[in-house]
């Protein structure tokens, strides 16, 4: 065994010689230095990662209402779409959009875009089924159902406007009053969407709570002294706009001062609508929702054909800005 008196003389066997003086220290002491030096390293690449990742989430918020309206899905531009022939898209598209438009907040992006940003057509209505597009009458306004979002929140559920009085495929032929329907059953609820009476519907089909649109049907548009305002909504309401080949408006001040533009100027014409139209205007709301027109020659419609000069003309000089 070997004894502890003879440490000393083990360890300085063991270490052949080496000696702790000034110059070891210096050494020791480099050694770190260039150990720290590699772990420092070793952290850039994870900082300059964290960094772009930053960047990315605050594009992403600041770009949020540009994205909900071109997320949107796209639609043949030759369709018709308040006609008499087929119309719109798939009823089920629109998840990815629906999930962009609620998870954005509502714009203060400028406007702008040029002709990167025109567009193509986007055709929000529901397709035509059996000769005819799925519908609400309720008391002789009609709202056609738009393919997004295919479950809207609960949230945005107004008063309750009745129950479907009446289940029919040939809702032009119906003679009853209250709430008639070729889509949604005979007994289910239908309501307002919150702030948007008279000019948005909402009602279950086939377990998703879908949105409807105020339209022309079977001849019909305006009843009473409706106005513009009251098939659509108050300039207030509005956050962004895109009008097919022109571009994206997602300025909300200036969104807001667009459809005032509108709703002071245009001149309704008549009930019908024209059919072949290749493009649409797109109102994106605070709600998260989007509104549709189609676009003729100086003329929008949805609910009745009306004609704007003054509202394209402000259009093309906003995203020209």
């Amino acid at each position: 065994m070997t004894r502890l008196d003879h440490l000393p003389d083990i360890a300085a066997r063991g270490l052949g010689g080496l000696n702790a003086d000034a110059r070891l220290l210096g050494q020791i002491r480099l050694a770190a230095a260039g150990s720290a030096a590699k772990r420092r390293v070793r952290w850039q690449p994870v900082l300059l990662y964290c960094a772009a990742v930053a960047v990315f989430v605050a594009a992403a918020l600041w770009g949020a209402p540009l994205l909900r309206l071109r997320n949107l899905p796209g639609t043949q531009p030759s369709i018709e779409v308040l006609g008499s022939s087929a119309a719109g898209g798939d009823p089920q598209a629109g998840d990815e959009y629906w999930a962009v438009a609620q998870g954005g907040a509502a714009g203060n992006v400028q406007a702008g875009g040029g002709a990167a940003d025109a567009g193509s057509f986007r055709n929000l209505f529901a397709p035509e089924r059996g000769g005819n597009f799925p519908l609400l009458m309720v008391d002789g306004a009609a709202y056609r159902m738009l393919i997004s979002p295919t479950n809207m929140k609960n949230s945005l559920l107004g008063v309750s406007l009745g129950e479907v009085s009446e289940y029919t495929l040939e809702p032009a032929l119906s003679t009853g009053g209250g709430i008639v329907s070729n889509i949604v059953n005979a007994g289910e609820t239908v309501y307002a969407v919150k702030g948007m009476q008279g000019a948005m519907a909402a009602g279950y089909v086939k377990g998703g709570l879908r949105v409807f649109q105020r339209v022309s049907f079977a001849g019909t548009a305006l009843l009473g002294s409706e106005t513009l305002a009251d098939t659509l909504t108050g300039a207030s309401a509005v956050t962004a706009m895109e009008l097919t080949g022109v571009g994206i408006v997602d300025d909300a001040t200036t969104a807001r001062a667009l459809m005032q533009t509108l709703l002071d100027n245009a001149t309704y014409g008549s009930a019908s609508v024209g059919g072949g139209e290749t493009r649409s205007l797109l109102i994106a709301l605070a709600n998260g929702l989007l509104m549709q027109l189609m676009v003729g020659d100086d003329t929008v419609s949805a609910c009745g054909t009306w004609s704007c000069p003054e509202f394209f003309e402000a259009y093309a000089l906003a995203v020209a800005e």
